[in-house]
């Protein structure tokens, strides 16, 4: 029989009983209705810490133009950013907080109020409000990745985030937090044994094998046995996350050929996507691309998968993945680090393969797929082995706690030299930014892909012509 909880169920104090003496100031970027999975991290905490009865103050692109400036993130179209406006700077600085907690990379508006809350604690000799900071992104990686075969580019790019943009941040936070603890090691470091980790639950209500049954679900399976049909295939796996080079989506795509009789649905868009159409065109291989889905409809989908792929190495935690693993579906994924932290105790070990290692992929995936076709009950994901965000929630509570006996203090002379350069420098980052956003807006999200595809759109349009003629 198939039960489905709602999400109230996973919280279980009264949204009403607000506790005493934690005020909690909660600045990110990424917030729902975004799609990434940091936006539905931070979603769940918010309203986490609020059912947990806590007191918060949530800072974010959407909260209004009179507090801050949005604008599209030029390095994800899906998500937002912000600049954080004077006035309410200085209103925000004036509210006695317990903790702020700034969700970064990247949040400069967070930031600023890390460094002005430290300052303001130094010169009054206070040990409130505790500083936090929740790092989501493998920035090490993400660089080494980009800048792959350029070595100086590499060298000077971790010269100007992590001594320059980055270097302030230990120094005005007390404790760094990161979705497992094997999130960016290098970055994690700098803070001198100050971390902790901000556990990500499940949504037992969203993400449910009973979704199959609903209005969508019903309609998935049809397009699927259609599609598993029109292909000639047995098997359907499913992939879900953004389209962008380092989500490893086009390793996936080539694997197709050593996986007989699968068919890949990729969920999710980015800037990769017109290329990655084009390589399922050339090596002839079933991949249907389905764009965003939201609510429901994302929910369902899950459901329908015989197994779940996610080719990326680059990750913190794995969202989607535990989305999947929620709906009960056999998941196959990379031996990385942050993967075997996070999943080697529900996800069955050959069901890892080694990184960029394709015959290795196409094994794994096949162990799963065939005991999904043996209806073999090994290597369905056991929910009672993952957390729920009621724990992950107490858990941030812990760790504000222990930022609260750990703080670590700041000298005088950075307080007065060297944080109003920092704060200089930040600015014109954000500036930059900004207008960055704007031209990449023009291109539709890389003027690289944007001119790279100019011939397959030219023929695309010639075809058509053809066609219509």
């Amino acid at each position: 029989m198939c039960l489905i909880h709602s999400c109230s169920e996973t919280i279980k104090t009264a949204p009403n009983s607000k506790k005493e003496g934690l005020k909690v100031l909660l600045v990110s970027e990424n917030v729902p209705p975004q799609v990434n999975g940091i936006a539905r991290r931070i979603g769940q905490y918010h309203q986490g810490l609020i059912h947990l009865g806590y007191d918060v103050d949530f800072l974010h692109p959407e909260v209004g133009t009179d507090k801050v400036m949005p604008h599209i993130n030029p390095y994800n179209f899906t998500a937002r950013m912000m600049i954080l406006l004077p006035n309410y700077f200085i209103k925000l600085l004036n509210t006695d907080y317990d903790v702020v907690h700034a969700v970064l990379p990247l949040n400069m508006s967070g930031m600023w109020l890390l460094a002005a809350f430290k300052a303001i604690r130094t010169f009054r000799r206070e040990t409130k409000p505790s500083l936090v900071v929740s790092w989501h992104c493998n920035m090490v990686d993400y660089v080494d990745h980009f800048c792959k075969g350029h070595n100086f580019l590499r060298w000077l790019t971790k010269i100007i985030l992590f001594k320059g943009l980055f270097a302030l941040l230990p120094y005005i936070s007390d404790r760094i937090l990161t979705p497992t603890k094997s999130t960016d090691p290098e970055v994690v470091n700098l803070w001198d044994g100050r971390s902790g980790v901000c556990h990500t639950g499940i949504q037992k209500g969203n993400f449910s094998p009973c979704n199959k049954n609903s209005q969508w679900g019903v309609a998935w399976t049809k397009q699927k046995e259609a599609y598993l049909k029109e292909n000639k295939c047995e098997f359907l796996i499913i992939c879900v996350g953004r389209l962008s080079p380092e989500k490893g989506v086009d390793e996936l795509i080539k694997c197709l050929k050593l996986l007989k009789g699968c068919a890949l649905w990729l969920i999710g868009d980015g800037p990769s996507r017109p290329a990655l159409e084009v390589l399922a065109h050339e090596l002839n291989v079933p991949v249907r691309f389905l764009g965003y889905q939201k609510g429901e409809a994302l929910h369902a989908a899950y459901s329908v998968a015989d197994s779940f792929v996610c080719p990326s190495l680059t990750e913190t935690f794995g969202q989607t993945v535990n989305e999947a693993l929620a709906s009960q579906v056999r998941v196959a994924l990379p031996r990385v680090p942050v993967f075997v932290e996070a999943y080697s105790h529900v996800v069955p070990e050959d069901a890892f393969w080694d990184p960029l290692d394709r015959h290795a992929m196409a094994h794994s995936i096949m162990k799963q797929l065939e005991r999904h076709r043996n209806g073999d009950k090994y290597g369905i994901p056991d929910l009672s082995k993952l957390r729920t965000w009621n724990q992950a929630c107490e858990g941030l509570v812990a760790e504000y706690k222990i930022a609260a006996s750990g703080q670590r203090s700041i000298g005088y002379t950075t307080t007065i030299i060297f944080m109003p350069i920092w704060y200089l420098v930040t600015i014109f980052v954000s500036i930059f930014i900004f207008y960055m956003a704007f031209i990449r807006s023009i291109f539709g999200g890389s003027v690289r892909v944007y001119f790279s595809m100019v011939p397959h759109r030219i023929q695309n349009k010639m075809k058509n012509m053809k066609l219509a003629t």
